[in-house]
């Protein structure tokens, strides 16, 4: 059995990716945090929308009351949880040493 030469290897290049600036990364950053809490507020609103016509008679579906409230509630802790840790990683630059 023969075995043909290997032909000369073609580097691979990688494409060049432009890097976003700091400004680009932090404005993308804050809209990110403003949608998400368009959401948590959306979410809210809706929940009390959905008990206000619930207590007023006009729905009847409990389920869907309850499901509404607490998808609110789950959004809300874990939007406190996040500005939790984005504080403490704040609190935690702030006190190392240059």
């Amino acid at each position: 059995m023969e075995m043909s030469a290997i032909s000369q290897l073609t580097p691979i290049r990688t494409p060049v990716v432009n890097k976003p600036t700091p400004a680009e990364v932090s404005q993308e950053f804050s809209s990110f945090l403003s949608d998400a809490m368009n959401k948590v507020n959306q979410a809210q609103v809706e929940s009390s929308n959905l008990a206000d016509k619930f207590a007023a008679g006009e729905i009847t579906d409990l389920h869907q009351v309850t499901v509404a409230g607490q998808k609110a509630t789950v959004m809300l802790q874990m939007t406190m949880q996040v500005r939790n840790k984005m504080i403490e990683s704040y609190q935690e630059i702030m006190r190392m040493s240059i």
